[in-house]
């Protein structure tokens, strides 16, 4: 190759380097923004792979367990109406894995990745290609408000859901007040209604879509604003309202038969609350905190969740700091006050007051140590910061001064950087503290103790149903945390089922069983006040005017099981009274048997009278109770299953 030739050569090679240069320089904006989202993802990773199921995680995944239908989508859970919850736990748990934390914990991971792309859409569309936009992304980004919801899927599935609906609504209205094309005011309403499927607190979107365009994309002042885009975009609200009603219907329709109510809590009470959400919550999670946390309320050894619990020296300086932002923001940009207090009125009005109005008098003020109640107002925080700082797409400098002529850049740059290093340090720690807080070995261990115990139970086994352990479940939720239910994920895995669920056993039955705190199968046996032994062995059998066995204790007047030891040569039909009311139960021909007839007290003697004549039957002793784990008999498996 000649002189000529290496030369041009080289210069070809210079002109790729200088227009892939130039190509990165152009995209920078969103390279560094996939960066940041790819170290999000790391991040949320880490902190999951400690995670693991709990609480409404067992009883969705047990009702998502059953045939897809209407039904499954738009049942109310706890006031609840979430049909796209319920579609996408059938579908991990349809998917073969059945409790595969890796795969429902990954469906939490990939939504807030999506949410944080759809963050930085809508972002783009309101200020442009900035790269200071990577600081309100950030923000959002490594916030740990989020935390506790990721790790906990009943919760991360409501709130992310939220978080991706509303960045993409805003992006479509804006698109939409800027054009005048109705298929962006459309879009954003399907983002709405998305947003809807998964909680009802999606309804609060349109609410800050009216107050960002009145606020900010419409002239004058705010109250002006309001009437402005009232009158010019009354196609949109309309859309959106229409979508707020049509779910509202649904949602009143689906709380026929539900137990739960609206509760007013005290003003007093109200105000707490909400003050320390705000102040112990709120604020330190927007800054990198809490950077310390407690258990929340199961023992340390079960712990799977945890309460922020800010130490009080970073809690002040978190204030402080969010005090500087607040006035500096006021002191430079014209309207900034705008911006805080939308970002007040979404935490007032969605996170605050549905909390306080539903759960606040069941579980009072600890509550507020929450940082899930404020995950879904990350984006908010974003978007609020993010405005009462940078003038939005083609706005007029919105600035009510200039920085002076001597004023240190370097200086106020080097601060800036202080703080992102210190927000990012606190984010990190406060994200592997919360990780140390979290215990799944005994949860993983019941869970592996429960299918091995499902697969070699004994063939033709009656199991009856208990509630797992409290520690994982609250008994509060109900039968949905009972086993029939929340390990039903587990049962349908197993081949060739060849046990059954049964709550109400009557007659004979073999095989009866009952899971321990362990989740390993014994054999049941029923506990409560018995009939003391017959003095002599002619006394068991039954003539034809029956026997009245007294109890050795009073029942109380709630449902209980009876448990019946009997020997008989053919089969009889008995009559049993207790407490005034009559029972009839079929049994079998049998050796030494134990037979079972659901009863309800009160009462204090059991009566047998034979239906069938000549019955040929011995009475053995009579308890009636409760069902337990009998302290004789090999569990099954022998141990626990390691987590």
């Amino acid at each position: 190759m000649t002189q000529v030739q290496h030369e041009i050569a080289d210069q070809q090679a210079g002109a790729v380097w200088r227009e892939f240069a130039a190509w990165l320089a152009g995209k920078r904006l969103i390279l560094s923004a996939l960066a940041l989202i790819a170290a999000q993802v790391a991040l949320n990773s880490y902190v999951l792979n400690r995670g693991y199921f709990q609480l409404d995680d067992f009883a969705i995944g047990g009702l998502a367990a059953h045939s897809f239908s209407t039904h499954l989508l738009f049942q109310n859970y706890q006031g609840h109406l979430m049909p796209a919850v319920f579609a996408l736990a059938w579908l991990l748990t349809h998917s073969g894995g059945g409790y595969d934390w890796g795969l429902w914990a990954g469906s939490l991971v990939v939504l807030q990745a999506l949410a944080a792309l759809a963050l930085l859409r809508a972002l783009r569309t309101l200020f442009g290609d900035r790269m200071v936009l990577l600081v309100p992304l950030g923000v959002f980004l490594f916030t740990p408000m989020a935390l506790a919801d990721l790790s906990w899927w009943a919760a991360g599935i409501q709130s992310v859901p939220i978080q991706l609906a509303l960045a993409l609504a805003v992006d479509q209205h804006v698109r939409y007040v800027r054009s005048g094309r109705i298929r962006n005011a459309v879009w954003a309403a399907v983002w709405v209604l998305f947003g809807l499927a998964f909680y009802e607190k999606s309804a609060g979107i349109p609410l800050l879509l009216f107050a960002l365009t009145s606020a900010f994309l419409v002239p004058g002042s705010w109250s002006a604003g309001m009437r402005a885009t009232l009158r010019r975009h009354w196609p949109a609200w309309v859309l959106y309202t229409g979508v707020i009603i049509t779910e509202f219907a649904v949602y009143v329709v689906s709380l026929r038969g539900s137990s739960v109510r609206v509760q007013v809590p005290e003003a007093n009470a109200f105000v707490a609350f909400a003050w320390n959400l705000l102040r112990n919550t709120f604020v330190p999670a927007a800054l990198g905190g809490p950077w310390r946390w407690t258990p929340g309320g199961a023992a340390a050894s079960w712990s799977l969740y945890s309460l922020a619990s800010p130490p009080l020296v970073l809690l002040e300086l978190s204030w402080a700091i969010a005090a500087v932002v607040v006035l500096a923001s006021l002191w430079y940009r014209r309207e900034a006050w705008r911006a805080w207090i939308i970002l007040l009125g979404w935490i007032l009005v969605v996170d605050i007051a549905p909390v306080a109005l539903g759960r606040f008098v069941y579980f009072g003020s600890i509550l507020a140590a929450q940082t899930m109640y404020v995950a879904d107002a990350a984006p908010v925080l974003a978007i609020c910061l993010a405005v009462a700082f940078l003038p939005l797409r083609g706005e007029d400098p919105p600035y009510r001064t200039r920085l002076p002529a001597g004023w240190p850049r370097r200086a106020t740059l080097a601060a800036a950087a202080a703080v992102t290093a210190a927000f990012l340090a606190g984010s990190v720690w406060s994200a592997s503290a919360y990780r140390d807080e979290l215990h799944p070995q005994n949860s993983r261990s019941y869970l592996a103790t429960v299918s091995a115990a499902l697969a070699h139970a004994p063939r033709g086994a009656v199991i009856y149903p208990s509630q797992i352990p409290s520690q994982m479940a609250l008994t509060l939720l109900g039968q949905p945390t009972e086993v029939q239910n929340a390990l039903a994920p587990l049962a349908d895995r197993v081949t060739g089922r060849h046990f059954r669920w049964l709550s109400r056993p009557a007659g004979k039955t073999i095989n009866f069983m009952i899971f321990d705190a362990q989740g390993r199968l014994h054999p049941a046996v029923v506990v409560g006040p018995h009939t003391n032994p017959f003095a002599r062995q002619s006394q068991c059998v039954l003539t034809a005017r029956g026997m009245q066995l007294p109890l050795t204790a009073a029942l109380y007047p709630v449902p209980l099981l009876m448990q019946v030891g009997y020997f008989a040569a053919r089969p009889v039909t008995l009559e049993v009274t207790l407490g005034g009311s009559q029972y009839q139960v079929r049994l079998p021909a049998s050796q030494l048997a134990y037979a079972y007839l659901p009863v309800q007290g009160p009462g204090k003697t059991v009566g047998i009278t034979p239906v069938t004549p000549d019955p040929e039957i011995c009475i053995g002793t009579v308890t009636v109770g409760t069902v337990q784990p009998a302290a004789t008999g090999t569990p099954i498996p022998a141990f626990p299953v390691r987590g």
